[in-house]
């Protein structure tokens, strides 16, 4: 049996001047879902913890859209949308609302 080696998926690039907030991946959804399911088995705080060092560790890429074009999706790296929120002063809490991203970055 011979291994390929799977190509890097591509990434978009934020462009100045446009708003963005954070989508949900597929990915976060589906590990939302099994940690609230596992959270009510007999395990479920220590298999929690486990699930979600295995999703930071796992997460390096994110989703996000312009704010007013849902539609468009890009898909960047998670140190680049790190430092987008950093600069623009955009919560942890509120990197996915993007009424109220919009509402802070236009008064800064």
């Amino acid at each position: 049996m011979k291994f390929h080696k799977l190509k890097p998926v591509e990434t978009d690039r934020l462009q100045e001047g446009v708003i963005y907030y954070r989508r949900w991946t597929k990915f976060e959804k589906v590990f939302s879902v099994v940690g609230f399911l596992l959270l009510f088995t007999g395990v479920g705080i220590v298999s929690d913890t486990i699930l979600l060092a295995m999703y930071l560790y796992c997460m390096d890429k994110v989703d996000v859209s312009p704010v007013g074009e849902p539609e468009k999706r890009l898909l960047i790296k998670k140190h680049e949308w790190d430092h987008y929120r950093y600069v623009n002063g955009i919560g942890y809490w509120h990197q996915h609302q993007p009424r109220r991203i919009k509402a802070q970055v236009s008064h800064q």
